[in-house]
């Protein structure tokens, strides 16, 4: 019997057999463009470690099969690497139990989830979603509802348009209101006029954000932030800024949002990466990518009890926000992260990749301008003169697959679990690759 995976038959030939330039012409035919992979590669399959991937790559004598260090973990996503034989096993066994069923009847595993999810994140009550960016715009909903209820200088509700203050280079998705929290131009091209009441500040500059609260005062709903800004080239805050905006926010009756979509589930260090920076836990906080282990797209929106508690029956919802698999999924990872330390793993094994990258960069002081990060989120920033796209493209050819943003910053965020081996690859692919840019 034909298998996708091995005999079906598309545009005249199984699909094990199309080429490189088979895969990228369907690409670039039929798929909006949207994104702009690289070119000459098409990864095949997990590799013989967890962070490395099995890939067809175009050489000079013709296409190969070869195995690379995956120093991207789609995003943050891919915190256990690939393969790992305790989701393989465990979701292989789940998946002959069910499909899928409706929030309107319960199944035994979200309640589970749900608690753990308690546990793991000291927030109170959760919405599940899928992508983040779902997760971001149920957020934006409640902070509205919630401002026009109890927002204001006095708690007694804002009756002009709520303001939510967040960041300039921030990246929250690309939903509407996602879209609206963000002041990136390519992002809202041709899109006015976006959702009303967003205002950008400058990242990481307490003044601005006073001012800004001062200019609509008494009608500042949030502060939404993400703790790092990894899009943005991974920009860390001063040390105490986070708690300055946290002790701002409960000064004016604001509340605080932060977007852990990427920063959550042990990347920087900690489970969160408002532990870090010795936060209380924010009044909402929005999780995706890790949670679901890089094989499901799971997200949530989590929260204080009496701000969650204004959500009712139909005016939210998700048909598989909180499905079984979702759940299971969800369940099973913070479940191995406890078990395996990750949090712990992700600042060891950050110290030493940190501590690698600053190393190379030392050796290229006129390429590079600064190395920084948390955990295992590091980017490398470029002067302006040089290229990131170049430099991704070059450590592509020694073996690593990693990618700029805006242009000049390199990010770096392997899975968490890649052994010091993998890591000295990613250093000396991009100690080859800064020799070999112009």
């Amino acid at each position: 019997m034909a298998t996708l995976l091995d005999d079906a038959i598309l545009n005249g030939k199984a699909i094990k057999d199309w080429t490189i330039s088979d895969h990228n012409g369907a690409l670039d035919t039929l798929g909006a463009h949207i994104y702009d992979p690289f070119p000459g590669i098409v990864v095949l399959g997990g590799g013989s470690k967890p962070h490395t991937l099995k890939v067809r790559i175009e050489t000079d004598s013709g296409e190969v099969e070869s195995e690379i260090v995956d120093a991207l973990a789609c995003y943050s996503a891919v915190p256990f690497g690939h393969r790992d034989p305790v989701i393989v096993d465990e979701v292989t066994r789940f998946i002959e139990e069910m499909a899928t069923i409706p929030r309107s009847i319960s199944h035994r595993f979200l309640g589970p989830w749900l608690a753990k999810l308690k546990e793991y994140t000291q927030m109170e009550m959760f919405l599940p979603k899928n992508g983040g960016t779902e997760a971001n715009e149920a957020a934006i909903k409640l902070v509205r509802k919630w401002a026009r209820n109890f927002g204001g200088r006095n708690g007694e509700g804002i009756v002009e348009t709520p303001v939510i203050i967040s960041a300039k280079k921030a990246f929250h998705g690309r939903g509407f209101g996602s879209t609206s929290l963000m002041d990136d131009a390519m992002s809202r091209k041709d899109l006015a006029p976006l959702m009303p009441g967003f205002e950008h500040i400058p990242f990481n500059n307490i003044d601005a954000l006073e001012a800004k609260i001062r200019e609509h005062d008494g009608n500042v709903a949030a502060v939404y932030l993400e703790p790092i800004q990894a899009e943005a080239g991974i920009i860390l805050p001063d040390e105490n800024y986070l708690k300055e905006v946290q002790q701002l926010a409960k000064k004016n009756n604001t509340l605080l949002v932060l977007d852990e979509i990427q920063t959550g589930f042990g990347r920087t260090g900690q489970d969160f990466a408002w532990q870090t920076y010795g936060l209380e836990p924010p009044d909402l906080m929005t999780i995706g990518k890790a949670m679901g282990a890089g094989i499901l797209p799971i997200s949530c929106l989590c929260g204080k009890r009496h701000l969650m508690e204004m959500f009712e029956p139909h005016s939210e919802g998700s048909t598989f926000g909180g499905y079984p698999l979702a759940s299971f999924v969800g369940l099973l990872t913070i479940c191995e992260m406890q078990k395996r330390n990750i949090s712990a793993l992700a600042a060891t094994n950050g110290d030493y990749l940190l501590r690698r990258l600053e190393e190379v960069a030392s050796q290229h002081p006129s390429k590079v301008k600064e190395v920084r990060g948390k955990g295992m989120l590091i980017g490398v920033e470029l002067f302006e003169q040089y290229d990131g796209h170049e430099l991704s493209m070059s450590l592509l050819k020694n073996g690593v697959y990693a990618k700029e943003t805006h242009k000049t910053n390199l990010r770096i965020a392997p899975p968490i679990v890649i052994d010091k081996e993998g890591m000295d690859t990613i250093a000396s692919a991009l100690d080859k690759g800064l020799s070999g840019i112009h």
